[in-house]
């Protein structure tokens, strides 16, 4: 089971997520990104990246809702958070109270509770001195960065449960095991926490964020700034209120009993945090109280703040106003709950690939020589050959590479248009020559590297182009004669509406249109020595019919006068 779903329909394949994740729990197979949940370390980087809203917190809001509805004791646990995300209402946070009461929560309490609890916890390992370095384990985040990807710091994490969960069993212990337990923050690695954690869960029965309150209190049609004030319920934890902003563990544990040999220092955000990493991998800091949060400035910050964060620095402002910088009073005895936590090594081992294979991606990828590797970053990955380990992996596919899918699809679209016997010219919309091909180069007797920039009309009249830009659509089949160049042409030109480009195919028909002349000369000359051929024939005929007639009339006459004499002759006897 995830914290995180992954909706495909959605999915444009901007693999925007594959970029931001810093621990590439994104791969990408067959072309889409594909969320792989047990490498993932819930920093919601790719939440807060996506622009298609296919990268989704699973919700508990449902079973809030059953709970509130079954008149369950339903508590909220607020995070600290809330102080700086909601301080700008009137009247400050007693209104968020008031709206949650009215939503049904039987009881509001505050996060910091437990959070001073913890405080207690990290100065009982600081008086006790045998750590090296003390890293906070209140960022859950942080935690699965360490259990899955750097196992080594695993005994340098104070062994120290988080706020969350030292609060959810404060309030059990309160108001019985029945009691419901909701926490609601800005964080999506707390869901994982509270469900999933074998070591914690059932102690926080239910984890809401910041945005899906705000989507609540709208449906409810509950207005945040006409709510009435309501006073804090519990103990004000005072400084621990602090654990929202980045350096307000520390500011707590100062306020209280200091940090005896150690020094402190506190790192957000997540490429600071595997810097720091490295360095105590190096042996390089010791006698050190770091506190770690993945979300720069601190939770005010997180993934799931409901868009109210983004002014992180006017939300430490509100939070620093309503926080009094003291220890509250915590009485001895009056929290009875188990606050450890052992952290242990909880990634799988994928073996490294040999460097036979990563060689293999790299010349696959055209990255045969270090000239170049460009490191760029623009795949999510900071180096070509961590790409291509990842490749290995299985994490990532071959030709994936931005830069060499660029050059790539160039290469073939320049071989391509260098090739078209058709004349190729794209123009913009003020007629100047954006593309121009070898075939063009050559009709028109002009270099491609001169006619790119210059305005079209220096060549060919404009006014099919212009049509094509008024009209907004495509003209086809057009016959134009070129005298300048002795050119004839069978233009196509496509209204290319996403570039706003206009798209010229001309086809040199220039040899065919003489061919065709020629055809139609022969068979003109053909029809008219047919003619001649009958005029002359019809004139011989004429000829002999007139000889005829005149043989025929000598014949007759001569025949006729034969016929008379015959006659004659007969009656003389």
């Amino acid at each position: 089971m995830a914290s995180i779903g992954f909706k495909k329909a959605r999915c444009k394949d901007c693999y925007k997520c594959v970029r931001v994740c810093p621990v590439k729990a994104i791969h990408v197979k067959s072309e889409h990104a594909m969320y792989v949940a047990d490498e993932c370390i819930l920093c919601g980087q790719c939440l807060k990246a996506c622009p298609q809203n296919t990268i989704v917190y699973l919700s508990d809001m449902e079973k809030v809702k059953a709970f509130i509805q079954a008149n369950e004791t339903v508590i909220a646990s607020l995070d600290p958070a809330y102080l700086g995300i909601f301080g700008d209402t009137k009247q400050g946070t007693g209104q968020l109270r008031n709206s949650l009461y009215k939503l049904g929560f039987t009881h509001v309490r505050e996060t910091a509770e437990g959070a001073a609890h913890v405080t207690r916890a990290y100065e009982a390992l600081i008086e006790e001195g045998k750590m090296k370095n003390i890293i906070t384990s209140a960022c859950p985040a942080v935690n699965e960065l360490v259990e899955k990807y750097y196992p080594e710091i695993i005994p340098m994490i104070a062994p120290v449960v988080s706020p969350m969960i030292a609060h959810g069993q404060m309030l059990k212990e309160e108001y019985g095991p029945d009691a419901k337990v909701v926490y609601i923050g800005s964080c999506a690695a707390h869901g994982r926490e509270a469900r999933l954690d074998s070591r914690t869960r059932g102690v926080v029965d239910a984890v809401l964020d910041f945005t899906e309150l705000f989507r609540w209190l709208e449906e409810e049609q509950i207005d945040l700034k006409a709510c009435e004030f309501s006073p804090r319920e519990g103990k004000n934890a005072k400084v621990n209120g602090l654990y929202g902003v980045s350096g307000g563990i520390l500011a707590s544990i100062d306020a209280d009993k200091g940090f005896g040999k150690y020094e402190s220092l506190y790192v957000d955000g997540l490429e600071p945090i595997r810097e720091l990493f490295e360095c105590l991998k190096r042996d390089e800091l010791e006698n050190c109280v770091i506190e770690l949060s993945t979300c720069v400035g601190g939770c005010i910050n997180g993934p799931l703040a409901g868009g109210r964060a983004r002014d992180r620095f006017r939300a430490r402002i509100y939070t620093n106003l309503k926080i009094i910088r003291e220890f509250p009073d915590l009485e001895e005895g009056d929290f009875k709950g188990n606050l450890t936590k052992a952290f242990r090594e909880s990634a799988e081992c994928i073996p490294e690939p040999s460097e036979e294979d990563i060689q293999a991606v790299l010349r696959a990828d055209g990255k045969d020589t270090l000239e170049k590797q460009l490191n760029c970053g623009a795949c999510g990955f900071k180096t070509c050959r961590e790409r291509a380990i990842a490749v290995c992996q299985g994490k990532d596919q071959l030709n994936m590479c931005i830069p060499s899918l660029y050059q790539r699809t160039k290469s073939m679209s320049d071989v391509i248009l260098s090739v078209m016997p058709s004349l190729i010219i794209t123009v913009d919309e003020d007629m100047t020559i954006k593309e121009f091909n070898n075939a063009a180069e050559v009709a028109w007797k002009v270099p491609r590297d001169k006619a790119i920039g210059r305005k079209l009309d220096t060549f060919i009249p404009t006014e099919y182009f212009e049509k094509v830009f008024r009209e907004k659509r495509s003209v086809v089949n057009l016959k134009v004669s070129y005298d300048q160049y002795q050119m004839v042409t069978m233009q196509n030109i496509i209204y290319m509406r996403e570039q706003n480009l206009a798209l010229g195919i001309f086809r040199d028909i220039t040899a065919k249109e003489k061919e065709r002349a020629r055809h139609k000369q022969m068979k003109l000359n053909a029809v008219d020595m047919a003619q001649k051929v009958i005029d002359k024939q019809m004139m011989v005929a004429q000829e002999i019919a007139g000889l005829l007639g005149e043989t025929t009339a000598e014949t007759k006459m001569t025949l006729t006068k034969m016929r008379d004499s015959i006659i004659d002759d007969g009656d003389d006897e």
